[in-house]
């Protein structure tokens, strides 16, 4: 066992400890993180050999179930399934096939599992798309039915009208429109499959909410200025934010699509970027030299020496690509730290500040809706009513006179 801890392990999972270490070196984790996991490990396959277990019957309900025991005989570190998350993935780089979670017996799940490979199937809608309607779903159904199994032959006009009235009161205009959306699809989904005497997705009420009635809000210079000198970049963590900010503020990047840009989507010799936007569409925008020293920067001397090719990678083992969610958290830490008041969509804030930004400059509808990449020009009209000094000239004075 030359090159990594001599870790003495016993058990069915004895011959697999060389790949679980490489593969934790390679994720870039820490010699000493690597042999606390073996460790670990070791214990694990004591307690499968105690119990009769063989790799293949590693499922999820079976390693809570260790973590369990663990905790109970008093260790303090490594006590949930997430410290297995290294190890079942260098299983399964390994060829060991791994059981997934058992069936669930909650009486709702089944109908939302058919329900979502519908969507995903026949519907074709994104990932992201599926998991949003299927948690409509859920609620729904649970609003309903309660934890009794449910029956969508019982389903009435006015249980649809009463869950949307509820949810208006709960979210937005916007979410709610969303809800509105998800519930008409399972409701419809429904009466084809003949659970459903009638089609209910007639019953769901439309709600109520005008276009170009909201104001987009965005960041004055100055925060922004605030904001991205909030970034050390002395470290590198502080360089990858500062461009994950940067590239935002500036390009008016959503966070989903910052966080699916790859390498290979910088072309340094055309000054161009490779943006992947909603819907599938890839639009090739011009590379701002500002953005493109930052990033630059960050790839010199600050991104993780990794064969991931995505272009913003986490700062700490294992080294995979950041998603939505972390571009959320760095824009959040980003406004903690600069004394701003964070808005509840604070990376969607920093798209809004990129556009009224380029208008103040001189930018004009048209041009902006090519760098939001919008489909339609009636999107981007709502930022024609933040250029106050503009509209002011517009005004027409009182045919009364002063009030």
């Amino acid at each position: 066992m030359s090159g990594y801890p001599k870790t003495q392990i016993s058990g069915p999972l004895s011959d697999f400890v060389s790949n679980v270490y490489r593969h934790m070196r390679s994720e870039g984790y820490a010699v000493l993180s690597a042999a606390h996991a073996l460790n670990m490990m070791a214990h694990l396959s004591r307690w499968m050999q105690e119990h009769g277990l063989s790799v293949a019957e590693l499922q999820p309900d079976r390693i809570e179930e260790f973590f369990r025991h663990r905790r109970n005989i008093g260790y303090t570190n490594f006590t949930s399934a997430q410290a297995m998350e290294p190890i079942v993935r260098a299983l399964q780089r390994s060829g060991v096939e791994l059981p997934g979670p058992a069936d669930s017996d909650e009486p709702h799940e089944k109908l939302l599992t058919r329900f979502a490979q519908y969507l995903k199937s026949e519907r074709c809608l994104a990932i992201s798309t599926v998991k949003a309607y299927s948690v409509v779903a859920r609620r729904f159904l649970h609003e309903r039915f309660g934890e009794e199994p449910p029956t969508p032959h019982d389903l009435i006009a006015v249980d649809v009208t009463g869950y949307v009235i509820r949810a208006s009161r709960r979210v937005s205009v916007g979410a709610c429109k969303y809800e509105v959306c998800a519930l008409r699809a399972l409701l419809r989904w429904l009466y084809v499959r003949g659970e459903l005497d009638s089609d209910l997705a007639g019953c769901v009420p439309a709600v109520a909410g005008w276009r170009q009635t909201s104001l987009p809000t965005g960041l004055e210079s100055d925060d922004v200025e605030c904001l991205l000198r909030s970034c050390d970049r002395r470290k590198s963590i502080g360089r990858r934010d500062y461009a994950v900010l940067l590239s935002m503020v500036r390009m008016g990047l959503r966070a989903g699509e910052v966080a699916a840009l790859e390498l290979d989507d910088v072309d340094w010799s055309a000054g161009e970027i490779l943006v992947h936007g909603k819907g599938s569409k890839h639009v090739l925008l011009p590379l701002p030299h500002e953005i493109g020293e930052a990033i630059a920067a960050y790839l010199k001397r600050g991104r993780p020496r990794r064969s991931c090719r995505k272009l913003f990678l986490r700062s700490r083992a294992p080294y995979g690509g950041l998603g939505n969610s972390a571009i959320g958290e760095i824009t959040r830490r980003a406004f903690e730290r600069a004394g701003l008041k964070s808005p509840k969509r604070g990376a969607h804030v920093l798209r809004h500040t990129a556009a009224t930004q380029m208008l103040r400059r001189g930018g004009s509808l048209c041009e902006i809706a090519q760098v939001l990449r919008h489909s339609h020009i009636d999107t981007t009209a709502i930022y024609a009513k933040v250029d106050r000094e503009v509209l002011h000239e517009l005004v027409q004075p009182w045919a009364g006179g002063e009030a």
